[in-house]
């Protein structure tokens, strides 16, 4: 549930989806997940109140451009019996039922792109960049 002003507010898509990601799901393979999405990413001229239903002990993180993350002032609801949080743009949101682990995900990335960087190279040298076709 969300709840927010839309005063003055333009249409927006809030067309959302429970789809399981498989890609994010593969890096915690020892947690149960679901996943609700909202396939536009809407975003409001106010900020809201969003209430996911999910059991107190579970854990609850947010997927944007950077991988999982916590989600900094989300806290449990106990009149709603729900997880409450504020915010101005709903995106992708994991319910886990049991802590991840965020920081070997983030260690391996950063690793493994540290790795060809510890090559030295001339001017003539020409380094192999995967993403630009070089």
């Amino acid at each position: 549930m969300f709840t927010v002003d839309v005063t003055g507010q333009g249409k927006l898509n809030l067309r959302y989806n429970c789809d399981f990601d498989p890609e994010v799901a593969a890096m915690y393979d020892y947690a149960n997940i679901d996943f609700i999405t909202f396939e536009a990413k809407p975003s409001f001229n106010k900020t809201g109140t969003m209430y996911i239903y999910a059991d107190e002990d579970a854990f609850v993180y947010e997927v944007g451009e950077d991988g999982v993350k916590k989600i900094d002032g989300l806290k449990w609801n106990e009149d709603y019996e729900a997880w409450e949080l504020h915010t101005r743009t709903l995106g992708t949101y994991v319910i886990a039922d049991g802590e991840i682990d965020l920081e070997s995900i983030t260690d391996n990335t950063d690793d493994s792109s540290s790795t060809g960087d510890s090559s030295s190279t001339t001017d003539d040298e020409v380094k192999d960049n995967p993403d630009t076709g070089r």
